[in-house]
């Protein structure tokens, strides 16, 4: 995502054969922006290298520096030069089995191989004694979990025409693309990385696990990323340039964490080396911490714009709460997370691979301000079938537990439903989902082609 184009190069020139050669000259130029625009330039080295400074000492001794600085420096953009396949010799590292797009986030069901691919062949190639090849397989995942993180075209929930409408650009921004790297506002300014103490964090000990919770990060980078688009923009347009660089600067800071975990996972993975506190927190994983694959409908009130809420409930005034529910004291509740849902609605996720958690959990019922007509079940819906299912609860019942088993198939989908009465009333059906947790199973292979 270099910023290549220079406008002094459209300077007309007064001999026919220096007008042709500038002209093919510029379109090569030109083709090569295009295939670089749509996520960070620089901020690539920035964030490699921090990332690599974060890994512990055993693991920076597992490479040689030379093989270290590759990934920081050489391999760090291999997909764009790859764009439009003009880099045949590249093949090899950016033509994985199941996707095209080595720069968004992709679906589930194409992601996950290729996450996966990436993985085994870095790990394959390090297993051989060829770092240098492990670097390049390596560099292109660092490279498609970065993009994402950049608060530009990888992360944006709206076009460009449609932000232009909503934030028109001042003068001194109107020839600029808000999204776009190449002239846009993402990968400009003096931003920089500071330096802070980190602690990367286990991902998996197995491939497949590793990939599910990449694939999952990736996700959320991407949701990080574009809740600073508009305050970068709105910085822009005031000429603020150090309040714009900051939304860069904790956009790029996120995204280095995240790749630092993927490093440092992946060479774990390598050594088969787990620390016992970091293999324990992976036990069961909060389904409030994975972003839903559902479509915001509207339902009735009060959720009727907002079907549901993380780690909160809303009341029949549409006041905010916390979790809890109302055969239980607050005092006596033990509601961490979860959400506050409003009925009919459906809060739908896709996990997978489906080996890698075996049990879904949660306790379920009605919130603390509920009304006395509320009356609502709750089901689990697993791959389209409804696994679970609780009778039909008032505010006076004591919240049920479901505990359901997931299925082993390459990717499990799963629905939290809300079902009411149909004598109840939706402003009193308040409906709260308790410490939803996917439970890790117990065995896992190392890699799926073992």
């Amino acid at each position: 995502m270099l910023h290549f184009l220079n406008h002094s190069l459209a300077r007309p020139y007064f001999y026919r054969g220096a007008v042709s050669l500038l002209l093919v000259f510029s379109l090569l130029l030109t083709d090569i922006a295009l295939q670089k625009t749509w996520g960070w330039g620089r901020g690539h080295k920035l964030i490699r290298a921090w990332a690599v400074a974060q890994l512990p000492a055993w693991q920076k001794a597992l490479l040689r520096p030379e093989d270290w600085q590759r990934l920081q420096s050489d391999y760090t953009s291999l997909q764009d030069i790859h764009a439009g396949g003009k880099a045949p010799h590249l093949d090899k590292y950016c033509l994985p089995p199941a996707r095209l797009s080595l720069h968004d986030v992709g679906s589930i069901e194409a992601s996950l191989p290729d996450i996966q691919w990436y993985i085994q062949q870095t790990l394959d190639h390090l297993a051989r004694n060829e770092p240098d090849e492990a670097m390049k397989f390596l560099g292109v995942l660092c490279h498609w979990n970065e993009d994402p993180g950049c608060p530009c075209a990888h992360s944006s929930p709206i076009d460009e025409a449609t932000l232009r409408r909503l934030l028109p650009p001042s003068a001194a921004v109107v020839n600029k693309n808000y999204l776009f790297g190449y002239g846009g506002v993402a990968d400009i300014g003096n931003y920089t990385i500071p330096e802070e103490q980190y602690r990367p964090q286990l991902l998996g000990t197995t491939v497949p696990e590793a990939a599910a919770r990449i694939y999952q990060h990736q996700r959320l980078l991407r949701a990080h990323a574009a809740a600073l688009i508009i305050p970068l923009i709105q910085a822009e347009i005031a000429g603020n340039a150090a309040q714009a660089d900051l939304q860069r600067q904790t956009a790029a800071v996120y995204n280095a964490k995240h790749v630092a975990d993927i490093l440092y996972t992946l060479f774990c993975l390598q050594e088969k080396r787990f620390a016992a506190d970091e293999v324990a927190a992976l036990k069961t994983q909060p389904l409030t911490a994975w972003e839903p694959d559902t479509k915001m409908q509207m339902i009735s009130h009060p959720y009727y714009v907002t079907p549901f809420l993380v780690n909160q409930a809303m009341d029949a005034k549409r006041n905010l709460h916390p979790l809890t529910f109302a055969s239980e004291p607050e005092s006596e509740s033990a509601i961490t997370h979860g959400f506050g849902m409003g009925t009919p609605y459906t809060l739908n996720y896709k996990v997978g691979p489906g080996i890698v958690f075996d049990r879904l959990t949660c306790r379920v019922g009605l919130h603390s301000t509920a009304g006395e007509a509320g009356k609502v079940a709750f089901a689990i819906i697993v791959n389209g079938v409804e696994t679970a299912k609780t009778k039909f609860l008032t505010p006076a019942d004591k919240p049920e537990v479901l505990d359901v088993s997931l299925p082993e198939t390459d990717i499990v989908t799963i629905g939290l439903r809300t079902i009411p009465h149909p004598e109840s009333n939706p402003l009193h059906n308040l409906a709260v989902w308790g410490n939803p947790n996917l439970i890790r199973a117990e065995h896992v292979p190392f890699r799926l082609d073992q």
